[in-house]
Order: structure tokens, then C-alpha cells, then sequence
């Protein structure tokens, strides 16, 4: 995409993020951005193309992987949905009609290891997958123009080992659990330790070693 042709002055004399700064700005604007209430676990990300610039799908998602993956944080889960409108000629009419339709991509879990260059190639190949199904139905509906890109992301908080906590009454009346009552986080470990070493009395203690001498 030639930066002459977008109005971009002085193109040669700035740097290459620079460049790619001002192109992405001439043809993307963000212009959605959502926040849940709940400390902004849930947000929501749209990027539309600006100006006179046409794209087909997938250079479109090309050109928006920059923007998308500086709002995608780690920790987080993830998903996008590409915005197209489709048309169709009405045999009866044979007028032209233009609808929109989504496409979208699995939700996929981005942690510390993962490499957001191969998570957008990932989310990009289910989305153009979808489409591609979609077109392949015999529905008779091809692609027109592009309307926007969301990107979902969502906070991502797996389970973790905690420490002790009263069990509701209704499973504590049955007496057939045994809660062992730790100070650290290894509950996992002292309950296999008691299931090695049955006691008698305090079996929710942790005291294994002291209670079994």
C-alpha cells in the first residue's frame, strides 16, 4: 500500500513503525471500544476500515493484526468476528442484495507463552474457514465489502490450589467428606497425604506425621 497514495508526507524520511504508524491510521479506525462494569474483565474491540481503502477478508485481516494484537494482553481468552457484507442477485427481480453476515473464530486462551503472531494466523485460518464454509453452501452469496473486525477478549483465571475453607452445611451433614485444614495452598497434597494415612480423630487436620506415630 503505497503511502503516496494515502497522503502521507514526508514518508520517506520517517522511520519504518513510524510509517506503518501513519499507514495503519489512514486506513483502520477504532471505533468501538467496550468495557464490562466488572473491572473491565470483558472488553470489546472494533477496527473498521477508513478512507476510500477496499480490502478483500483476508488482507483485511492482515492489515488489522497490528492494532489487534497491541488490545489482546495476556492472561486473557479471545476471540474475532469478521463483519462482511454479502450480495446476491434475486433471480425474480434480478436485483442485487447486499446483507451482513458474521464470521467468527473460536475462543482460544493467550497466556505468557504464547506467540500472538501465530495466535492471529490460528484465529484468522477458523474465521476465513467459516466463511469459506458458509460460501460453499450453495447459498449463492458472494463477498462484497468489508464492515468491521471485534476482537472479544475476556479475563482468563484458571483454577488454581487454595487454602482451607468450610464446606456448606448441606455436604458437611452427610459426614463423608473429609476437609483437610491447611495454611498453604497445597490442599491437593494433604488430602492424598490423609488418604495414605488414615487417622482416627482430627482427620482434618494436616499434623499427618504427628497423628500416625
Amino acid at each position: 500500500m503505497e503511502a503516496k497514495k494515502l497522503g502521507i508526507k514526508n514518508a520517506t524520511k520517517l522511520k519504518k513503525t513510524q510509517l506503518i504508524n501513519e499507514i495503519d491510521d489512514k486506513v483502520l479506525k477504532l471505533v468501538e471500544e467496550k468495557q464490562s462494569s466488572f473491572k473491565g474483565f470483558t472488553n470489546q474491540f472494533t477496527l473498521e476500515p477508513s478512507g476510500n481503502v477496499t480490502f478483500d477478508p483476508e488482507s483485511f485481516l492482515t492489515t488489522v493484526k497490528r492494532k489487534a494484537l497491541a488490545k489482546i494482553q495476556t492472561q486473557t481468552k479471545v476471540k474475532i468476528i469478521l463483519r462482511v457484507n454479502m450480495e446476491k442477485t434475486d433471480l425474480k427481480t434480478g436485483q442485487s442484495l447486499v446483507e451482513e453476515y458474521q464470521f467468527r473464530s473460536k475462543i482460544e486462551i493467550v497466556l505468557e507463552s504464547t506467540n500472538k503472531n501465530e495466535l492471529w494466523s490460528f484465529l484468522v485460518e477458523q474465521v476465513l474457514e467459516d466463511l469459506a464454509k458458509f460460501q460453499m453452501n450453495g447459498c449463492e452469496w458472494t463477498f462484497h465489502s468489508i464492515v468491521a473486525c471485534d476482537i472479544h477478549t475476556t479475563g482468563y483465571e484458571p483454577l488454581n490450589g487454595s487454602s482451607w475453607v468450610p464446606l456448606p452445611k448441606f455436604l458437611t451433614s452427610k459426614k463423608a467428606l473429609i476437609n483437610m485444614k491447611n495454611t498453604d495452598n497445597q490442599c491437593f497434597k494433604w488430602s492424598i497425604a490423609r488418604a495414605l494415612n488414615p487417622a482416627k480423630r482430627e482427620i482434618e487436620k494436616n499434623q499427618i506425621g504427628s497423628q500416625n506415630t
